[in-house]
């Protein structure tokens, strides 16, 4: 096969192959606390990395399924085999999807691949052919921005509400739609990106004005008057000139998230999510730094730069196989214990200030989408620390 121009190989750092194991939990032994006083710490090795160049301006999404990755990019999807170099398939507007921009790579529980896409609705693939939802089926609108699944009920954030899908979804009678209208605001905001679930039963969900919670049948939301996101005092110095920055590039090709072309602090606005293994729940915002909410007493705690952070915007989460927590900024990489923000930049050999998207893998492997570049950290399997040239 000939080397597909997304991905370019001949900007690999160093590759190493460990093979593809089954799949490998999350380990919750090492759940960490958190004092009342944090601090960064630069990372102090060149990173083992393998690196690919793509000719589209970010990666949104990352999937792994097995030895696959999913990427989800501007300009469609790219599946690539990691066992091999050139074993890609791309699906686009002129391969089985209805939309170039991808917002959004789900796995059901037969782990088969859902997609979220801008102005195309929702595909799946179920095995044998693609099939494809939009508003005639009962999707709020086109614009799909996440994918959660509980057992077999799917919920999709969309920018017109909520839906929830129980059984087949070519039936119409299978769909319910969640807006700020029919919650009397229980659902804080119609635009939704981001959908977690609680082992409970008990969802939350990320807008542009705040985060919602559903839970036998009552909706409760919470803001900045809430405590969500830091204090624009406290962001404001490092926030300056950063707008500048970001453009061409936050988003930019999946494409912009709305409304965010010139502000450089909305607290309100979660841009990413993650429930960790204590369902804490962490909330990247624009601007506002990283909010931890305490889902049992309903309590924010903020992480700014001045906190350890690299970045004010939290543009993606993840919790590796160790469960330490990643985090992707608009000013490089953080991992982070519970007490220190170790940080990573171009300095330990990463390619993209911008990390859009992070994906931890059975193979201990970590997978950063970033501004035109795919990156693969590989982690020790017994610490979860990241292999090191020096």
């Amino acid at each position: 096969m000939q080397p597909f121009n997304f991905i370019n190989k001949a900007r690999a750092i160093i590759f190493i192959f460990i093979a593809v194991a089954s799949f490998i939990p999350v380990d919750t032994s090492n759940a960490f606390s958190i004092p009342e006083k944090t601090s960064a710490e630069p990372y102090p090795h060149i990173l083992k990395t393998q690196t690919f160049d793509l000719n589209t301006r970010n990666i949104k999404v990352l999937t792994s399924q097995g030895r696959h990755l999913w990427m989800g990019t501007g300009q469609g999807i790219i599946r690539y085999d990691t066992h091999t170099n050139e074993d890609y398939e791309v699906y686009d507007n002129q391969n089985h999807l209805l939309s170039n921009g991808i917002f959004a790579i789900g796995m059901d529980p037969e782990n088969r691949p859902w997609i979220g896409t801008y102005g195309g609705g929702l595909s799946h693939f179920n095995g044998k052919q693609w099939q494809h939802y939009n508003t005639p089926q009962g999707l709020n609108d086109a614009f799909v921005y996440d994918i959660e699944f509980d057992k077999k009920t799917l919920w999709l954030a969309t920018w017109s509400g909520v839906n929830r899908v129980t059984g087949d979804p070519g039936l119409r009678k299978n769909w319910q739609s969640f807006t700020v209208e029919n919650t009397e605001g229980g659902l804080i905001d119609d635009w939704v990106y981001a959908i977690e679930i609680e082992p409970s039963g008990r969802i939350w969900f990320g807008t542009e004005s705040g985060i919602s919670v559903y839970h036998n049948g009552k909706w409760q939301a919470f803001n900045h008057a809430n405590g969500l996101g830091a204090p624009y005092e406290q962001v404001q110095q490092d926030n300056r000139s950063i707008m500048s920055l970001f453009q061409g590039q936050h988003h930019s090709a999946s494409p912009s998230i709305p409304n965010l072309q010139t502000s450089d602090y909305r607290p309100n606005y979660v841009v990413s999510m993650l429930l960790d293994n204590e369902n804490r729940l962490w909330i990247g915002t624009w601007g506002g730094g990283l909010s931890m909410l305490d889902t049992r007493t309903l309590k924010f705690r903020n992480f700014t730069m001045k906190d350890g952070l690299p970045g004010n915007f939290i543009l993606a989460l993840e919790l590796d196989r160790s469960g330490r927590l990643w985090i992707g900024t608009n000013n490089g990489l953080s991992r982070f214990d519970g007490k220190i923000f170790q940080n990573f930049s171009a300095i330990n050999g990463l390619k993209s200030k911008f990390i859009f998207s992070i994906e931890s893998a059975s193979d201990h492997s970590l997978w950063l989408g970033g501004n035109r570049s795919l990156t693969r950290i590989l982690l020790d399997p017994e610490t979860g620390t990241p292999l090191n040239i020096n």
